[in-house]
């Protein structure tokens, strides 16, 4: 049986309480070799990584510019979510969307 995958972005919610908001899930860190860098085809690799109970979690963040002729930028967090299963997917994005579409958790 093949995992579930589903990509997401986020902007504009700071990355400690999404991180908080994964830890209340049931996640903890996983070791990266080199977060953030770039690998000979430009691909960039994820800045950090959390497992929960059957499913993992990648993401990146990067600053982007709110206006194109404003210096202010905002962070976008670009997550991969894996699971055992698309039911346990589905579960996972509910209760964690849950909290990130309403800042402060």
């Amino acid at each position: 049986m093949a995992q579930a995958v589903r990509e997401m972005t986020l902007r504009g919610v700071p990355i400690w309480l999404l991180r908080q908001y994964l830890e209340q899930l049931g996640a903890a860190d996983i070791d990266l070799p080199q977060p953030g860098a770039t690998d000979p085809d430009g691909v960039v690799r994820p800045n950090a990584a959390m497992s929960g109970d059957g499913w993992t979690v990648l993401w990146r963040t990067e600053q982007a510019p709110i206006h194109p002729r404003l210096p202010t930028k905002i962070d976008e967090h670009f997550f991969v979510f894996t699971a055992k299963s698309e039911e346990d997917l589905d579960s996972l994005l509910e209760r964690f969307m849950l909290k990130a579409q309403r800042g402060g958790g």
